[in-house]
């Protein structure tokens, strides 16, 4: 079990070099009603524990020159200015989302990134930037930066207590917080409950649900699960579902933000779990002569009580790998425990079969020679996150006796510059069969011709996908 140490948002005041904010009429309404008097308040500094996690960089601490300048708080009618803080691939998502309704600020830490999005952005009323000061007239804040592993596999919270301190210098009160990203139970709590709780705005949790590649069904029919720390900031549900509902078909409130992070680790855990599981179904298979797949196929056509799940080298992307490690931070899951061991060391595994098997058939002499078709975490997709195909590969490698090129059209020899690319060209039965002892079919990538490997000897070809 991984051991799990709070962060502890602490607020230090010191002397206001500016002027004190003072209560303001609009429309004969009188300022929002907030957990404290807001008017002369100090401004803030963000001090996160430094003893959490030392391997990752202290919360950034905000200069005199940058603080926060509470003049005034956010107005129950005041128009929406969304933050999205993080423009990944989630906060991309985010921003296309709400971009129809409100007016948006992208931000992120990466200038290239940032380049990249205004060179194509064709949102009207959308912003991308990497100043920090431009988020400043936001109402809203929605984080959705990475939220990964220390190589030890324990919880990297950095990248995310960097975006609350940013986010502290510039939420008023009535403003709303919102992580999106996943977070181990009771994060939301420990890092955004006290700084809510002084600076009386509304903070809650909303765990974000976006498959890469996924076009059924559309983003704004996934239901999307909310939550608010109402019990530190009243009204925190409220003010979340107002925002969400304008861009979500459903809209679906659970008590508190614990709900939602174990929700959203649950879900990626199950199916880790059910995909391990799948992967031992096949390893079975191979000792009693049996294709996996057509077991896979004969199980689905029960109408009830079973799932289809089809085994495979393992698991990519940024969430599936990562998120087991987060529920096992301050829980006990030992069937949880298992599977995402047994899942990591997978390729590894793998990588010592193929080497047996070709000492087998090759009488153990000389250098093994192998070709990986589909590099990328997951089919359409060229980005390289926990990627299974290339752990295999790595791990061929680092056998020492063999030579190992991959292929993918998605993928560019600049990604993994350590290992061989396939000229697209050389995709061909004669060049294979004359340059190769072992092709793994690794997944079933986009633009690759698999047709191609059919026309090879069964037994020069590993399919890891149906």
């Amino acid at each position: 079990m991984f051991q799990w140490y709070w962060i502890l948002p602490v607020i230090a005041q010191r002397p206001r070099t500016t002027k004190s904010a003072q209560p303001r009429e609009k429309n004969n309404m009188q300022t929002p009603t907030t957990t404290n008097e807001c008017a002369g308040k100090t401004g803030a500094e963000v001090v996160l524990a430094r003893n959490y996690y030392d391997q990752t960089p202290p919360g950034e601490i905000v200069d005199s020159e940058d603080e926060v300048q509470i003049l005034e708080p956010i107005w129950p009618d005041q128009e929406p200015v969304v933050a999205v803080i993080g423009v990944g691939y989630v906060g991309e998502h985010l921003v296309r989302a709400f971009s129809s309704y409100f007016r948006i600020i992208g931000f992120d830490i990466s200038a290239a990134r940032i380049q990249n999005l205004t060179l194509n952005n064709s949102i009207t009323g959308t912003v991308f930037t990497n100043k920090s000061s431009d988020i400043a007239p936001a109402t809203h804040f929605l984080i959705s930066v990475p939220t990964l592993l220390l190589p030890n596999h324990q919880v990297d919270s950095s990248a995310l207590r960097q975006a609350i301190a940013l986010v502290a210098q510039h939420a008023r009160p009535g403003s709303t917080v919102v992580i999106e990203s996943s977070v181990a139970v009771g994060m939301t709590r420990a890092l955004l409950g006290p700084l809510a709780a002084e600076r009386s705005f509304h903070v809650g949790m909303s765990p974000e649900r976006v498959d890469p590649g996924r076009t059924v069904p559309p983003a704004r029919a996934i239901p999307k699960v909310i939550s608010g720390l109402d019990d530190v900031v009243p009204g925190s549900s409220d003010a979340i579902a107002k925002l969400y509902e304008a861009a979500f078909d459903s809209v679906v409130r659970v008590s508190r933000p614990e709900v939602a992070e174990m929700m959203k680790l649950y879900e990626n855990c199950q199916r880790m779990v059910c995909i391990a599981y799948a992967n031992e179904m096949a390893d079975a298979c191979r000792g009693h002569g049996i294709d996996p797949f057509e077991l896979c196929r004969a199980a689905a056509t029960k109408p009830f009580g079973y799932m289809p799940f089809a085994p495979g080298i393992g698991v990519g992307g940024h969430c599936i790998p990562v998120n087991p490690f987060y529920l096992l931070s301050n829980s006990e899951f030992p069937l949880l425990q298992s599977a995402a061991e047994n899942m990591r060391a997978r390729p590894g595994v793998l990588a010592q079969r193929i080497v047996a098997r070709l000492d087998t058939q090759r009488g153990g002499s000389g250098r093994h020679r192998v070709l990986v078709a589909g590099i990328g975490f997951k089919p359409g997709q060229s980005h390289l996150a926990n990627s299974p195909s290339l752990e295999l590969a790595k791990s061929l490698v680092l056998s020492g006796r063999v030579d190992v090129a991959w292929a993918d059209p998605l993928v560019a020899q600049e990604a993994v510059p350590q290992i061989q690319r396939l000229a697209e060209g050389d995709w061909s039965v004669g060049f294979l069969q004359d340059n190769f002892d072992h092709v793994v079919a690794a997944m079933r990538q986009t633009g690759l011709k698999f047709g191609v490997l059919k026309s090879l000897s069964p037994d020069m070809v590993e399919w890891w996908f149906d």
